[in-house]
């Protein structure tokens, strides 16, 4: 049981909410978004008008269920145990994809300063020992996670909005719009193919009500972060992606391996690119710290509602759900291993399109359960209010999942489908 001095206020969850979305997505993604064009100005919109919806709706639900059993226990209680269980063993694997792509992102920027990480099997090597030093900063609490989350988001934040700001000196508007969209498809077709790659940089707008148990007033605190941490990132991404797209032209930045160093040796020379590259590390291990936190509490949560193993739940004397932390740790070794590719972008590629999927399947199942909820609030305005926003959620997820390639979607059913014997043989074990 966690006392009141374990847990954390409204700047620490909001540290954790926006901590865990501004990491490798903010340092890699003009890459890929560069094949696209600076027309994904347009998608970074739109992907953060629908997230403010999607995290309006988790804060929702964690003040009508504030038991601080997070998305798991909500769906639980309100489209019934089945879905429940599916939801927290979705979420929970999407975590082992997502937290191993930030192990590869902070490996990644190790490699800057050491050539031979690039190679596989060595890079495998440093990604593993990364993942199980943050498993340990982890098992002393969330307090610690908060703290160092801060410090890293400030350390990921100086250099970004540095670069992003300064870069407005630079910023040619000819490049700009040149760049507009270099796909040869239509511009609805270009920011539609935006989309799902954007919202990679978003997961972990549900943080803090996934850690609504160590949150001392959840009711308050995790709408106030939610809102704070999306709106943060959210605007860091367009000032300073924006400030690229017109600095860089489009083939330029799809060819990059790190374009924010590459437009810092421009402007400070390599000195500068080599101080960003340290604080990208820094700040992706703090994502990749919080990330592990809110998997880690997810299967908790699942464990007190009896639909995991209570043999995975057991808080330490810090306040940290140490097993399933360890667990957790050595299932992301496993997906290590197992995704290992020819290089770290492939492999990279590889997990954060399953994460994508299976977390926004989760924002989904939890558009459902306000929706399902919705008549717990008085008539009238808020209930139209609720059920809009419930509404526009699960239109967006829908969307983004159907967006998604093929082979996405089919790992996804797969996942869905072996729910049904797990939840058999566990009401069976019960």
């Amino acid at each position: 049981m966690r006392n009141r001095s374990q847990k954390i206020g409204p700047l620490g969850a909001g540290a954790i909410v926006a901590g865990n979305m501004i990491g490798s997505g903010i340092f890699l993604l003009p890459v890929s978004l560069g094949a696209i064009g600076s027309i994904t100005l347009i998608g970074w919109i739109a992907v953060l008008l629908g997230c403010l919806i999607l995290g309006w709706v988790c804060s929702r639900l964690a003040m009508m269920r504030p038991g601080g059993l997070g998305l798991t226990g909500q769906v639980h209680d309100a489209l019934g145990r089945y879905l429940g269980f599916q939801s927290a063993f979705v979420y929970w694997i999407a975590t082992w994809f997502g937290n191993v792509a930030i192990a590869l992102a902070v490996t990644g920027y190790l490699g800057t300063f050491f050539a031979s990480i690039k190679v596989p099997m060595v890079l495998a090597g440093v990604t593993i020992a990364i993942i199980w030093l943050m498993t340990l900063i982890n098992l002393w609490g969330a307090r610690l996670i908060a703290r160092f989350e801060g410090v890293a988001l400030v350390l990921g934040l100086a250099p970004v909005l540095l670069v992003g700001g300064l870069g407005w000196a630079w910023f040619d508007p000819e490049i700009f719009r040149a760049s507009w969209n270099v796909t040869g498809g239509s511009d609805l077709s270009a920011i539609t193919a935006s989309l799902g790659l954007i919202i990679w940089a978003f997961l972990g707008l549900e943080s803090a009500a996934i850690v609504a148990a160590v949150v001392k007033r959840p009711e308050r605190d995790v709408p106030l972060a939610t809102a704070g941490g999306i709106g943060v990132a959210g605007i860091t991404y367009i000032i300073a992606c924006t400030a690229l797209s017109g600095v860089m032209p489009a083939a330029e930045l799809a060819a990059s391996t790190a374009p924010f160093a590459e437009v810092a040796a421009r402007i400070w020379g390599p000195v500068a690119a080599s101080i960003l590259a340290l604080c990208a590390m820094v700040k992706a291990a703090g994502t990749l710290a919080g990330w592990m936190l809110v998997g880690a509490e997810t299967a908790e949560a699942a464990a007190e509602l009896g639909l995991f193993p209570r043999m995975l739940s057991r808080i330490n004397a810090h306040g940290a759900p140490s097993r399933n932390l360890i667990v957790t740790a050595i299932l992301m070794t496993i997906v290590c291993i197992s995704t290992l590719s020819a290089t770290l972008g492939e492999q990279f590629s590889m997990v954060i399109n399953m994460a994508v999927i299976l977390n926004v399947l989760v924002y989904v199942y939890a558009c459902l359960s306000l929706l399902r909820l919705s008549g717990e609030v008085p008539a009238g305005m808020e209930r139209l209010r609720v059920r809009g926003a419930a509404i526009a959620g699960l239109g967006f997820g829908i969307l983004i999942i159907a967006l998604s390639e093929a082979w996405m979607l089919g790992v996804a059913a797969l996942i869905l489908l072996l729910t049904v014997p797990l939840y058999l043989l566990r009401r069976r074990a019960r």
